[in-house]
C-alpha cells in the first residue's frame, strides 16, 4: 500500500474515531446518553467524570485498534488493508455501542442517587408546516448542479467510448503499475454514474427530510424560536448539499483514473482534502450551533424518554403526527419509527447505501 493511500485510509479511520470519542459533549448540554438531567447537574463533578471516562475508554480503544491496523497493513495489499482498516471501525463501533450503555446505566444510576427531577412538558408547541412554507432548506434544483455532474462524466464515457481500454485497471499496485483489472463492458463503465444517482437520490431525499420535519416553537416566543430553527435547518440543507457536490466530483475523478488513465495520486490527494474538509466543515458547524445557541433548541413533546428506544437514539410515538423530527442531541432529524411511512423510509436510507456499496463490490470482483 502507498503513502498516500495509508494517510487516506488512516486519515478515515481517525474522523470516525474522533466522532465516536466525542458524543458525549456533542447537542444539548442537559442530555447525557440520552438521559434527560436538570441543568444544575451540569456543574456536578460526577456528570463530568462520566463524560470524561467515555472519552477516554472510546479514545483509548481508539488507539489500540488504529496502532494494530497500521502495523497489520504496512506490508499488505490495498484491499486486504481496507479490509482491516473496515473491520477496525466496526469494532471500535461495536466498543462505543457498549460504552454508551454502560455510561449510560451509570448517568440511570446517578439520577437516581440524587434525587435530580426533570418536569416533562406535554403541550404541544409546534408547527409541522413552517419549514414548508418559510423557505427553510435548499430547494430541489440546487441538485441540478450534482445532476449536471453526473451528466458530464456520462458524457465523455459515452463520447470516450472507443478510446477505453477492453481491461479497465481498478487498483495500482506499489510500483506504480495496474494489479487488477475489470472487463470493459456497459455495465462497468457507468458504475460510477449509478453510484452517483443513488447519492444524489440520498441526499436529496435528506434535503426534503429537513424541510418537511417537525420546527418547535417555544410558547414564550414563537417567532423567535421559529427563525432560529430555519436558519438551523438552513445550515444543514447547505451543508449537506456543498459536501454532496463534492462526493459527486470524487466518484467522478475515480471514473476518470479507471477509465482514461488519470494520474491516482491526484484522486487519492484529493480524497484526502476531502476528507480535511469535511471534518473541518462538520466541526465547524457544531462549533458554531454551539456558540449560537441553536443546537440546543428543545423540540418538548420529543424529548419524553418513554418515546427513545435503543440507548435513546430512535424515536417511537405512535400519537405524533410528524413523521421527521429533531433528534435529542439538536444536530440532525430523525424518523418516527410508530409511522409506517417511516420504516419504509428508514429501510430505503439503509437500503441505498447498501446497494451503491454492492455495485462497486460487484463491478470490482
Amino acid at each position: 500500500m502507498t503513502v498516500l493511500e495509508t494517510i487516506l485510509i488512516s486519515s478515515f479511520y481517525l474522523f470516525i474515531a474522533l466522532m465516536i470519542s466525542i458524543q458525549a459533549y456533542i447537542g444539548l448540554r442537559t442530555l447525557l446518553f440520552g438521559i434527560t438531567l436538570p441543568a444544575e447537574a451540569l456543574q456536578d463533578t460526577a456528570v463530568r467524570g462520566i463524560r470524561r471516562n467515555y472519552v477516554w475508554l472510546t479514545g483509548g480503544f481508539a488507539i489500540v485498534i488504529g496502532v494494530a491496523c497500521f502495523l497489520m497493513t504496512r506490508s499488505q495489499t490495498t484491499s486486504r488493508s481496507i479490509l482491516y482498516w473496515a473491520a477496525g471501525i466496526l469494532l471500535l463501533m461495536i466498543v462505543s455501542v457498549f460504552a454508551i450503555r454502560i455510561s449510560r446505566m451509570s448517568v440511570q444510576r446517578l439520577k437516581a442517587a440524587r434525587g435530580w427531577q426533570v418536569a416533562v412538558q406535554t403541550k404541544r408547541a409546534a408547527s409541522l408546516a413552517a419549514g414548508r412554507t418559510h423557505g427553510s432548506v435548499l430547494g430541489s434544483w440546487w441538485y441540478s448542479a450534482h445532476i449536471t455532474v453526473m451528466a458530464i462524466c456520462i458524457f465523455f464515457a459515452v463520447a470516450r467510448w472507443n478510446a477505453i481500454p477492453q481491461q479497465i485497471a481498478t487498483h495500482m499496485g506499489p510500483d506504480g503499475f495496474p494489479d487488477h483489472y475489470i472487463h470493459k463492458s456497459v455495465r462497468t463503465v457507468f458504475m460510477m454514474n449509478i453510484v452517483q444517482a443513488l447519492m444524489i437520490a440520498l441526499f436529496a431525499g435528506y434535503n426534503l427530510m429537513i424541510s418537511r420535519s417537525r420546527t418547535s416553537l417555544d410558547p414564550q416566543d414563537r417567532e423567535g424560536s421559529l427563525q432560529k430553527q430555519l436558519k438551523l435547518k438552513k445550515i444543514h440543507s447547505v451543508t449537506a448539499w456543498g459536501i454532496s457536490l463534492l462526493g459527486i466530483a470524487n466518484l467522478g475523478l475515480l471514473q476518470a483514473v479507471m477509465l482514461y488513465g488519470w494520474n491516482l495520486n491526484l484522486f487519492l490527494r484529493y480524497n484526502i482534502s476531502f476528507i480535511a474538509v469535511f471534518f473541518l466543515t462538520l466541526i465547524g458547524v457544531m462549533l458554531y450551533l454551539r456558540i449560537k445557541g441553536l443546537d440546543q433548541l428543545r423540540d418538548v413533546p420529543s424529548l419524553e424518554e418513554m418515546h427513545w428506544k435503543w440507548l435513546g437514539s430512535i424515536y417511537t410515538n405512535p400519537e405524533d403526527p410528524a413523521l421527521f423530527v429533531p433528534d435529542r442531541y439538536g444536530f440532525l432529524w430523525t424518523i418516527n419509527m410508530a409511522n409506517p411511512l417511516g420504516k419504509i423510509i428508514a429501510a430505503t436510507a439503509i437500503v441505498v447505501p447498501v446497494i451503491a456499496i454492492l455495485v462497486v463490490i460487484f463491478n470490482f470482483r
